[in-house]
């Protein structure tokens, strides 16, 4: 990962220090600028500004200065399903991303819903081996894993971004620090 890219995002929390999103550090700027935020956390770098006097830092963390009640919802889609199971085959934990599908758990032929709780990341051979078998059938001549699908928290998918600041640990609650 390019260093620039590193410095690029900004975790955005509410006046209960509650990670609500991440957005752009340049909206961060702007969004603290105008006083609706504070500045907790910056990151190493500076924005590249024409006056090179000036050195205004990147922010990393802002507080919203509201307390943002708000249950954020995962959308349910591929990319979210790959992540929520860190892109393995639930059955065999295969990781080659390239043969990754969605496999339905109850299988659509049976009636199965594209929900969070039906929904899993499949490799390509187990998603053929199983077809429109139930679970059970499959993991009964099989012997593989059973899945346990669940609706993600929008934070347990925060904490799986590619590159996640040390700053920004303790408010995803990865860290004990502070």
């Amino acid at each position: 990962m390019n260093v620039n890219e590193k410095y690029r995002k900004c975790l955005v929390i509410d006046s209960s220090y509650m990670a609500r999103s991440v957005i752009t550090t340049e909206r961060a700027f702007v969004i603290s600028y105008k006083g609706n935020a504070t500045i907790v956390e910056s990151h190493p770098e500076s924005f590249g500004l024409v006056n090179p006097n000036l050195d205004i830092k990147k922010p990393s963390v802002i507080r919203v200065n509201t307390y943002v009640n708000v249950h954020q919802k995962v959308a349910l889609n591929r990319e979210n399903i790959y992540r929520r199971d860190n892109y393995e085959c639930v059955y065999c934990g295969h990781n080659n991303k390239k043969n990754l599908t969605l496999d339905h758990v109850v299988p659509q032929a049976h009636g199965g819903p594209n929900t969070w709780d039906n929904l899993v990341t499949s490799c390509r051979v187990c998603n053929q081996e199983k077809a429109d078998l139930t679970l059970d059938e499959y993991i009964f001549n099989t012997g593989k894993n059973v899945p346990n699908p669940k609706r993600p928290h929008f934070l347990m998918l925060m904490k799986k971004m590619n590159y996640i600041p040390e700053e920004w640990k303790f408010y995803l609650f990865m860290d004990e620090k502070k």
